[in-house]
């Protein structure tokens, strides 16, 4: 028998196999280890897909439309409405001082003649909306004449309006903030019931941010997120004024936009 054969043999009984392992070389083994895995089968690499965005878009998403095509409202449409909410309130311009305390505006004094109080009834829903503007020129509420010269020496307003019963000295307040040019949030109140009157919405107060122009002194801490009197010029000289309109929605119209 050669060697060959012996070798076989030895593989062959039981008991041998480690003593084979034990008498031979390791070069033979690692041979013979590398038979045993080629004949395992071989991964491919992977393709992988990258999902990172390294360049993001900075294109606003397009918001669907909240018109209704047949009112041209955009407001929240609501059983039973039967028109947009209300926008047809005039600019309302204030001089100062603009103090909190008396009434500058009440839709029971002040309301255009063109204009019904009964926009005002309600039984459950009664939500407002202020969007600043500059005045027009003319005259203010208080009487006073607008400087064009000031008029753009503001940014933001804040305004608190009230609501009452007809009936009642006092109501809920609400404080409305807003930019120039820019929509408040919708202030929405709890309607108290208990008459079929129209109810009085009244502006209790008009601050703004006049002070943190340099030429009225240093500006005030906060600025430009904070709110003081509006400055006033000795009469007869034209005085800084502000102005604003009010929108606001009932039972009978759809809900102003939040």
């Amino acid at each position: 028998m050669n060697s060959d054969d012996e070798t076989k043999e030895k593989i062959k009984k039981p008991g041998l196999f480690m003593k084979y392992i034990k008498t031979t070389s390791l070069p033979l083994m690692a041979l013979l280890l590398s038979g045993f895995m080629g004949c395992a089968p071989k991964e491919s690499g992977k393709v992988v897909n990258n999902t990172y965005v390294t360049n993001p878009s900075t294109t606003t998403p397009t918001t669907p439309s909240t018109t209704d095509p047949v009112t041209g409202c955009n407001g929240i449409a609501r059983s039973g409405a039967t028109s947009c909410y209300y926008t047809n309130l005039p600019q309302l311009v204030f001089s100062g001082p603009g103090t909190i305390g008396p009434v500058y505006w009440s839709s029971n004094t002040n309301l255009p003649s063109h204009i019904s109080p009964n926009q005002f009834r309600t039984d459950a829903t009664f939500s407002v909306r202020i969007k600043p503007s500059y005045a027009d020129g003319g005259n203010s509420i208080q009487g006073r004449s607008c400087s064009q010269f000031t008029k753009t020496n503001f940014g933001k307003l804040q305004v608190q309006v009230m609501l009452r019963r007809s009936n009642d000295s006092l109501g809920e307040v609400k404080t409305l903030t807003a930019d120039v040019g820019a929509y408040s949030s919708t202030a929405r109140f709890s309607v108290p019931g208990g008459t079929t009157n129209p109810y009085i919405l009244e502006v209790v107060s008009v601050l703004s941010n006049h002070r943190c122009k340099a030429y009225y002194g240093s500006p005030v801490g906060g600025c430009p997120n904070v709110y003081y009197d509006i400055p006033v010029n000795a009469s007869p000289n034209p005085t800084e004024c502000v102005a604003f309109h009010i929108e606001y929605a009932t039972d009978n119209t759809y809900d102003l936009p939040n």
